[in-house]
């Protein structure tokens, strides 16, 4: 379908193993994700759901083993529109550099198997490609009344599943395959990131046009806010998810909201000194009552205000709202569903924290101080307070019940929150709601950050990089996070200190690209023209054979380790600080020195010869595996290499895999898949087939060694990946 493939076995690359399944007598059946209808910018990272797979092919291998013997890749525009599969010879490529494919992660179910969505995914594991896994398949009671009981469900496919897809292998030896009882439906979650410039066109019809990458609009933090190259920008700065204006920017660039319940009209960075304006971020009222977020690098005398006079208001997605106005007391209000009990949590990020709560229904409103059972906190409803609050009101309105009250600003007693309007700027809140009137356990919950606000004067607000929180240019949808970073001497980003691993630092990557977000300031307009395609997969295949213990072909389950452990990503920062450019995500880091991970050679920051190379190392053990696919996954532009090595005694620093990724030259015209810039990655393979080194295997606690080479030298890179998606056996 891609054309011819190359692959690397043992370091070597080029050698003559044949990749062609066709010649090698494999059959293939092809499907078509739904549609894919984006904006230029703008992210698609959500599930697809089941899609069935031919049904002749359902048919053939009901109560059978398939052997997936590998799998082509594609994201196309067919006709007619929307009907994929109708006419496949009409097939449009979709250029990578139109729709870049960051990562896609699909599966195979059988009829013994489904798919489930994960109620609760853990931030912390990020197996699903850099994120939680969301989505997993599951055996359904069937599976353990079947003929080949030894045989698997289900199957994932993750492999050179990125920017390098479309022509990197993704296949196996002969005698291995992905095996899969009585396959009935594929299922995938595509994370694609729109980067056509609609200026160029969007259609089949203007796939000729710009085939030379020309750039759209980019936000501010782009390219570490070094702007687009004017001379030769080969790749979109939008798919390696740059924080920006919309969500998460840099308060070196923006001024970043870090609260929630605020509508800023307007980013500010001051280019020039101003006294009217207090040093680092701050929000100001105008006279119309808009807010501007502004962020001021320069001295200044000017202070931010301290008053008793405050006000703010937040939303939280469960229905309930809460409005807190402080003068000479406390005058709280508060709206939720009229038919249940509703409540909030004072200073609070959730019921372990024991807070100070209001609860409202429909016969008043009670004040107690929840979670104060230990470690069943999070379960209890805590204990009574005497009454400090004076009801004012308590109506229904089209189903939401409001209910005012005042109170004074210093607590009755220590259990009751007191508020200090001189220091009070944000306030953490937790919600709830019932199922019915009387306080029992919630039905549903939220938390949420609120801005306590001083109209018309400066208010000391936004994130300075202190407190890590990234939010919407609203002020909502804050998250702040640490990851799973590993520690020296196993792995390197802590070390280094990268971005990544935490959200005081993050400037890039995973964390700032959600599905429909648009990529760009603001500021800046979003196109409506939309680019309409579906991801499509070859799969080739042959039928499996079992007499006795005597099998066609063995079954090759995932091996999957991080380089990046286990942050699912990392930053490439840029090799040096440029005088009045600091990197972002270092912003104390000193001009003329070498950013941490990097090492160059040449006349440095400045010489023509300089050239710089970021490496980050992670070491692991396995036991008793042999590999037989070993497919590192980098991007482009500037990945350099991957390796793997063995490290036990007599095989020190042995290489295993050498990875050299192989840049497009721009023939397009010959070659679709030849985008300048972007690449292909050749697997390394082991086995028995012509051109293959014999498989190694690796006994128990073997130590290995990941090492990953990216070029700096001029610029940085967000949300870099250095995974190993392997395949292989414990035989």
């Amino acid at each position: 379908m891609n054309g011819r493939y190359m692959v690397a076995s043992g370091g070597n690359q080029g050698v003559p193993y044949n990749d062609d399944y066709a010649s090698k007598g494999h059959e293939y059946f092809d499907v078509y994700s739904p549609e894919l209808a984006t904006h230029y910018g703008e992210v698609f990272w959500t599930d697809q759901g089941n899609n069935p797979i031919p049904k002749e092919i359902v048919d053939r291998f009901k109560g059978k083993v398939m052997a997936i013997t590998g799998y082509e890749q594609d994201q196309v525009m067919v006709s007619p529109v929307g009907q994929p599969g109708v006419n496949p010879e009409n097939d449009v490529s979709v250029p990578i550099n139109w729709a870049y494919n960051h990562h896609y992660m699909a599966w195979m179910t059988g009829a013994h198997s489904k798919m489930v969505k994960i109620p609760n995914p853990d931030p912390n594991d990020v197996s699903a490609h850099g994120s939680p896994m969301r989505w997993m398949a599951v055996d359904l009671p069937s599976a353990q009344d079947r003929q080949y009981s030894n045989v698997p469900t289900s199957q994932m496919f993750s492999e050179g599943n990125g920017g390098e897809s479309r022509k990197s292998y993704h296949g196996y030896p002969n005698g291995f395959a992905q095996l899969i009882d009585s396959p009935n439906e594929w299922h995938i979650t595509p994370m694609q990131i729109d980067t056509r410039n609609r200026d160029c066109g969007a259609t089949a019809a203007d796939v000729n046009n710009c085939t030379a990458f020309t750039p759209g609009d980019e936000p501010k933090q782009a390219r570490y806010g070094y702007g687009t190259p004017k001379d030769r920008a080969l790749y979109s700065g939008l798919l390696e998810c740059p924080c920006n204006g919309r969500y998460g920017g840099d308060p070196l660039i923006y001024a970043a909201v870090a609260s929630q319940g605020i509508k800023v009209d307007k980013n500010v960075s001051l280019t020039s000194a101003s006294e009217g304006v207090p040093t680092g971020c701050s929000l100001q009222q105008d006279e119309t009552g808009k807010w501007s977020a502004i962020f001021n690098k320069f001295k200044s005398s000017k202070q931010c205000s301290v008053s008793n006079v405050r006000s703010g208001k937040l939303s939280f997605d469960i229905g309930v709202t809460a409005k807190v106005e402080l003068n000479s007391e406390a005058t709280i209000t508060l709206s939720g569903p009229a038919n249940v009990w509703f409540g909030v949590g004072f200073n609070a990020a959730n019921m372990a924290d024991s807070p100070y709560t209001i609860i409202v229904n429909s016969t008043g409103v009670y004040e107690r101080q929840i979670g104060t059972c230990g470690s069943e906190a999070e379960h209890c409803p805590g204990d009574a307070l005497n009454k400090s609050v004076t009801l004012v009101s308590n109506t229904v309105t089209d189903g939401v019940r409001t209910a005012v009250m005042t109170r004074p600003l210093k607590g009755l007693t220590k259990k009751h929150f007191s508020f200090d309007g001189k220091s009070i700027s944000q306030l953490k809140f937790i919600s709830a709601v019932g199922s019915s009137q009387v306080f029992a356990y919630h039905k549903a919950h939220s938390a949420g950050v609120m801005s306590l606000l001083i109209p018309k004067e400066p208010n000391c607000l936004c994130e300075v990089g202190q407190t890590g929180y990234m939010c919407d240019t609203n002020g909502e949808n804050c998250d702040n996070f640490v990851k799973n970073c590993v520690a020296a001497p196993a792995g390197e980003l802590l070390s280094q200190r990268n971005p990544t691993c935490n959200s005081i630092q993050y400037v890039g990557g995973l964390r700032c690209c959600k599905h429909k977000r648009i990529m760009l300031d603001a500021d800046q307009p979003i196109r409506p023209e939309l680019l309409r395609y579906h991801m499509k997969f070859r799969f080739w295949f042959q039928e499996y054979k079992q007499d006795g213990d005597k099998v066609s072909h063995h079954d090759l389950p995932r091996i999957y380790y991080q380089t990046e452990a286990w942050a699912g990503e990392y930053d490439i920062p840029p090799a040096f600080a440029k005088p009045g450019h600091a990197i972002l995500g270092y912003p104390n880091w000193p001009v003329n020195t070498p950013s941490p991970g990097t090492k160059c050679t040449g006349n440095c920051p400045d010489g023509d010869d300089c050239s710089c190379v970021h490496t980050i190392v992670y070491k692991w053990t396995v036991s008793n595996m042999r590999l037989i696919y070993a497919g590192g996954h980098c991007h482009a532009p500037a990945c350099i290499s991957m390796e793997l090595y063995r490290n036990d005694t007599g095989h020190e620093m042995e290489l295993l895999c050498r990875q050299i990724p192989v840049y497009g030259k721009g023939n397009v015209k010959d070659n679709k898949y030849d985008e300048e810039g972007y690449i292909a990655l050749p697997p390394c393979l082991w086995g028995d087939d012509e051109g293959l080194e014999p498989s190694v295997f690796l006994p128990a606690n073997t130590p290995l060694v990941s090492i990953k080479h990216n070029w700096n030298t001029k610029m940085g890179h967000y949300g870099e990946m250095a995974s190993w998606q392997m395949r292989g056996v414990y035989f």
